[in-house]
């Protein structure tokens, strides 16, 4: 891939500093000041969670070359990049894992079926699912991945090359998350209540999530679109569709997409192909 002055090291240092004290600093708030549960508590709260998009468009618009910004945005908002494979893909290896953890949590492990309220609304009137898509690309895809994917994965791949990349990010991720262990009502809370260990395995869970983002970035010649889709149909069929369930059902469905996760990194590590197609992919220009 092209060098480019927008590329230096010290934008992309900047980027996650930025990003961890904006969230970390607007996610702890509430708890210093006695705010959470509140109102302006819950807002300051959410506030922080914007930070990744934020801060790298404002990157983007600062240090990117006229030619850099449309390359990002059409990466950003273009369907041709990923097409309908890679959307079938996506979310047949997410509905997959939900439908084994499942079977596995209720009929082996016995234990109580998840709510699945989002999913019984669908059911009853189809058009629900428009907002539920509308929740579940702002809860998550659309506060993070203008940065995570869109700005910061490029500059670590050639610098660490597929594997370090993909661990390194999948690590800062995960810790990114550190307010929601402390906030109410957050899955990494009650995770915390329940069994600590659960709740520092979520952290592996991240990075091994995050091999197959980066496989379906590649994949799709660097579309954007699709690591926020993959990000997003995540949440959306592995937790936001099947809410309420228990921290248990919760545990086994992340226990199987690991597993589903491992299985992908050994592919993207082990296959020769895919690494050709990977060095192909970054020594192309712009």
């Amino acid at each position: 891939m092209k060098t480019r002055a927008s590329d230096n090291s010290i934008y992309l240092v900047l980027f996650f500093a930025i990003t961890f004290a904006w969230t970390w600093g607007f996610g702890f708030a509430p708890l210093a000041l006695g705010l959470v549960g509140t109102p302006i508590g819950t807002f300051l709260f959410y506030f922080g969670g914007g930070a990744p998009s934020v801060t790298a468009l404002f990157l983007v618009f600062l240090t990117y070359s006229k030619e850099e910004k449309r390359d990002y945005f059409r990466r950003c908002f273009s369907f041709r990049y990923m097409g309908l494979k890679w959307l079938a893909f996506i979310i047949i290896f997410f509905a997959l894992i939900s439908f084994l953890g499942l079977i596995i949590s209720t009929k082996l492990l016995g234990l109580e079926i998840p709510g699945m309220d989002f999913l019984y609304a669908i059911i009853r009137n189809p058009v629900y699912i428009l907002p539920i898509l509308l929740i579940s690309l702002v809860s998550g895809p659309l506060n993070e991945e203008f940065g995570w994917r869109g700005y910061s994965l490029d500059k670590l791949f050639a610098r660490f090359g597929f594997v370090g990349a993909t661990l390194i990010l999948g690590f800062l991720w995960g810790i990114w998350h550190l307010p929601w262990y402390f906030t109410p009502g957050q899955a990494q809370y009650d995770l915390l209540q329940t069994s600590p260990i659960d709740a520092i395995l979520y952290i592996p869970s991240i990075i091994m999530l995050n091999f197959v983002v980066s496989y379906v970035y590649v994949k799709t010649k660097r579309s954007i679109l699709a690591g926020a889709l993959t990000h997003m149909f995540g949440n959306l069929l592995n937790s936001q569709l099947l809410s309420p369930y228990s921290v248990e059902v919760g545990m086994t469905i992340r226990v199987i997409k690991v597993i589903f996760c491992i299985f992908i990194a050994l592919y993207c590590i082990l296959s020769k192909r895919f690494k050709k197609e990977f060095e192909n992919l970054m020594s192309e220009e712009i």
